[in-house]
């Protein structure tokens, strides 16, 4: 699976907005435990999403 670089800018598929993953967690999905990402808007605002998901919807912004 890709890495994702912590602290590098990326921009989101839909809304072509700019995040920046800051740090690496976990989360249950389905009674497991997977690996996510913890991320922040340009406000500031804190998201998590499965690292899938991320990798997904996200891509980093050049």
């Amino acid at each position: 699976m890709k890495e994702i670089k912590l602290h590098k800018k990326y921009i989101h598929y839909k809304n072509l907005k700019t995040y920046i993953p800051i740090n690496i967690c976990k989360i249950q999905k389905n009674d497991i435990w997977i690996e996510a990402i913890i991320y922040k808007a340009d406000d500031e605002s804190l998201y998590v999403r499965d690292k899938e998901e991320f990798l997904k919807k996200f891509s980093l912004k050049i």
